[in-house]
């Protein structure tokens, strides 16, 4: 596309749409319809689809994206607005939108779903563009993905509060019904991350790390061997060597089972018995009161030293 020559009005608009403009905001602008075919024509313009205009940069999926929430008009959706919520699929490389009562199933290089329930309060906006909200967006996903992949981008979306396990419910509530796709499946998602599900370690991992660099202190050890657990369940979440501290992250909201309780407590009084002092700290703990968990840990490193 060669290097277009428009007005201050014009740029100004585009740079707003990702370099995009319709032939009627151009027209308003003070364009014809004629001025809009020669710049087609000499190619300083790269026509999309319908009457959605390329005015300067390149073709890609935002602006894809932003062209077919132009013309349709649409909200980004499913894929995409998971993609654009930081929530997974980061190897999707597609463009897909939602539109509340379909003009047309096609559009270049963007999968159109229609949703006649796409209401408002389902959709916000990132970067200028509507996009549904994480809720309605896992709700989406139910029906064109797999169950692991929809219960990853749940945990991630719990864990980051992007969403609440009730809000998940009244979704299903509000949208769901015998014979809809993906309701049966997020039905199962619901049973499956009820209040007591286990945060992903990564994601506990994650948020310790963060929170030990901006509180100052010194990086730990990551999943240290220890030779008095069994090959399975040998290592530390974190440790710090030299102090002979281990930091164990658990993130369930609750333990699940008195097991599991009492496996903590066995492994625990091992650790003491060989010399180490174990930290234990909750997800809540790191959400709710993190200036208390890392003025523990600053301290049994004081006391060690």
């Amino acid at each position: 596309m060669a290097t277009p020559t428009v007005g201050p009005r014009i740029r100004r608009l585009a740079e707003s749409q990702n370099g995009l403009i319709t032939g009627d905001q151009a027209i308003k602008a003070g364009l014809s319809r004629s001025s809009i075919r020669r710049r087609i024509e000499s190619k300083e313009w790269d026509h999309i689809e319908n009457d959605i205009y390329l005015v300067y940069g390149t073709r890609s999926k935002v602006v894809y994206l932003r062209a077919a929430v132009l013309a349709l008009p649409a909200v980004v959706s499913h894929q995409s607005a998971a993609q654009l919520h930081g929530l997974g699929y980061r190897t999707f490389t597609g463009a897909v939108v939602t539109v509340p009562h379909r003009r047309s199933n096609r559009f270049v290089e963007v999968r159109v779903h229609q949703s006649t329930d796409l209401h408002r309060r389902h959709v916000t906006h990132i970067a200028g563009l509507p996009i549904t909200n994480p809720v309605r967006t896992m709700f989406d996903l139910a029906s064109v993905t797999e169950f692991d992949e929809l219960r990853s981008i749940a945990q991630k979306a719990l864990a980051a509060r992007r969403a609440t396990y009730e809000g998940l419910a009244e979704i299903l509530e509000e949208l769901g019904r015998r014979g809809r796709p993906g309701t049966t499946l997020f039905r199962r998602l619901l049973e499956d991350v009820a209040p007591g599900h286990a945060v992903p370690e990564s994601v506990m991992e994650e948020k310790m790390l963060a929170l030990i660099s901006e509180g100052g202190l010194p990086m730990p050890t990551l999943q240290l061997p220890l030779p008095w657990r069994s090959p399975t369940k040998g290592r530390a979440d974190f440790a710090y060597e030299d102090a002979r501290v281990i930091i164990e992250c658990d993130g369930r909201r609750w333990h699940t089972t008195m097991e599991a309780f009492e496996s903590d407590r066995r492994r625990d009084n091992l650790a003491q018995l060989n010399g180490w002092r174990v930290l234990r700290f909750t997800w809540n703990d790191l959400n709710e009161t993190p200036a208390r968990v890392l003025y523990q840990i600053a301290e049994a490193l004081r006391q060690a030293a």
